[in-house]
């Protein structure tokens, strides 16, 4: 005799758990990004950037269908503007990001939203590439 809940919202078996909207696949785990970044030694020790930083690097995770990485990382500071011969215009849309934080449901969402999602799927060779190309 199998064991079932019977209670309403929680599934008895794989067939009952909810799909589509709100109910796809989970995403990477948040708490794997804030490691990452907490033994890393930032540019700035900023709680909003942390924020801003953890959105970027579940983007680019889920975008790539696995876990954060040291590298979403790396990505995450450059298309925050961090990084030798980047353009200017990036630390300004970082400063954007940075005030939106404490506005947001999700902290990092401005962030997200403003990345074109092919760009995050990207080595991050070809993205330092493609922000020098659209500062140039």
């Amino acid at each position: 005799h199998r064991w079932r809940a019977n209670k309403p919202g929680i599934p008895d078996s794989p067939a009952e758990w909810p799909e589509g909207g709100r109910f796809t696949t989970a995403g990477p785990d948040p708490g794997w990004a804030l490691r990452i970044i907490s033994r890393a030694a930032l540019p700035d020790d900023d709680t909003k950037l942390r924020k801003v930083l953890t959105g970027l690097m579940l983007a680019r995770s889920g975008e790539l269908g696995r876990a954060p990485v040291p590298e979403d990382l790396q990505v995450a500071l450059m298309l925050c503007g961090y990084g030798d011969d980047l353009p200017d215009h990036l630390a300004e849309r970082r400063k954007r990001w940075l005030q939106a934080v404490p506005h947001e449901r999700r902290p990092g969402e401005t962030a997200v939203a403003d990345i074109d999602r092919d760009l995050l799927g990207r080595t991050p060779a070809e993205i330092r590439e493609a922000l020098i190309a659209a500062g140039a």
